[in-house]
């Protein structure tokens, strides 16, 4: 009986034993039940607010995706080196060239008979009387000018020198252009006969003789390209007006060497339809009493005629440029610089080839004129 009872004891035991693992096997496996299926449960909370460097999490299915940190933008900055020729020990500064920033030669605009490059930087001029067709810049309203020519005026003037003044003192022209936007402008001209008096050649006139009003209305077609549709001295505040009622159409266009936005030379052509100074020579039509007559002599009113006009111009750079113009009283071949692109003041030089009382015949060197400009804008 007593060994009976010591096994049944044992038994006991090992059934306590074996109950007990059984109860810590089941915890271990609900627990790491646990610890697999809750994860899956709280997956949005622990990774919505998670930063990862250089990996993308995808909602609902977690995918991981590599950057490429190798690839280069195509629009990335191209820096450029500045070399240092003389050997400074100073530390050489690095610029940063945009390749998408525009060419500050892009756009071609005007500035009385002047171009201007991307509405900012003011070039020579490019014809003398022949108004430009481009559109008006628009850094610039104001431009002052006074343009006259040498005495030997025509063929009943010979032996005066080429150096001699003309008899009346030089035309006064100011210019207003007030309303300007991206391709159209529209502004006012105002013209004075005589700006000098005194002993001197030219001086026998009042100061402020000969006043008139105009204007300009000018449209950009493109960056190289455009038309103008204006008046000088159209409206005449007295009977003393001689300067001519210069009403014009032109076109313009410009070309840059080969084909290459700001690679000069750059060349201008700028043909029109004329009246007044602009309509004095052999190839008229269209005459008309109209508004008074051309208003070249004040003694004689002739008709108001229509001719063809012309310029060929070559822009070496920002400050130099010549010309071949055709207004149908000369042909002239001139030069017109601007020593600072800062200031806009220019200065224009040209010599008359021909004229039309000899049907245009090239002059000898003892019938040659010339010609000037003066401008200053602001």
């Amino acid at each position: 009986m007593q060994l009976d009872l010591k096994k049944e004891i044992q038994k006991i035991f090992n059934l306590e034993k074996n109950k007990n693992t059984i109860m810590n096997s089941r915890k271990l496996k609900i627990g790491t039940l646990l610890l697999l299926v809750l994860p899956i449960f709280s997956q949005k909370q622990i990774f919505s607010d998670t930063s990862i460097s250089r990996f993308q999490v995808k909602t609902k299915n977690i995918s991981w995706e590599k950057t490429n940190l190798g690839e280069k933008n195509e629009k990335d900055i191209i820096w450029q080196k500045i070399k240092n020729n003389n050997d400074s020990k100073i530390e050489i500064k690095e610029i940063i060239k945009n390749q998408y920033l525009s060419n500050d030669n892009e756009g071609i605009s005007s500035f009385n008979r002047s171009i201007v490059f991307n509405d900012s930087i003011v070039g020579p001029d490019v014809t003398w009387l022949v108004p430009p067709g481009f559109k008006w810049n628009n850094k610039y309203k104001f431009d002052a000018s006074i343009r006259g020519h040498s005495g030997r005026f025509d063929k009943g003037r010979k032996g005066k020198g080429f150096w001699t003044l003309e008899d009346g003192d030089a035309v006064g022209q100011f210019y207003y252009q007030f309303l300007n936007n991206e391709k159209t402008s529209f502004g006012l001209n105002y013209g004075i006969r005589s700006i000098y008096s005194g002993s001197g050649p030219g001086g026998s006139t009042v100061v402020g003789e000969g006043q008139s009003l105009g204007f300009r209305l000018d449209r950009k077609i493109s960056s190289t390209e455009g038309f103008a549709f204006g008046a000088e001295q159209l409206l005449h505040f007295d009977g003393l007006t001689d300067t001519g009622r210069d009403i014009y159409f032109t076109l313009s266009k410009a070309f840059w060497s080969n084909n290459e936005t700001g690679q000069f030379p750059l060349d201008i052509y700028t043909i029109g339809v004329a009246t007044g100074r602009m309509a004095e020579g052999n190839i008229k039509f269209l005459c008309s009493d109209l508004l008074g007559g051309s208003a070249t002599e004040i003694k004689i009113e002739r008709p108001l005629c229509w001719a063809p006009v012309f310029s060929v111009s070559r822009v070496f750079n920002k400050k130099f440029s010549t010309f071949f113009e055709y207004n149908s009283k000369w042909f002239l071949l001139g030069s017109s610089i601007i020593p600072f692109n800062e200031i806009p003041l220019r200065g224009t030089f040209a010599v008359q080839l021909s004229d039309h009382i000899d049907n245009y015949k090239l002059n000898n060197f003892a019938e040659i004129k010339y010609v000037f400009r003066l401008s200053l804008g602001f």
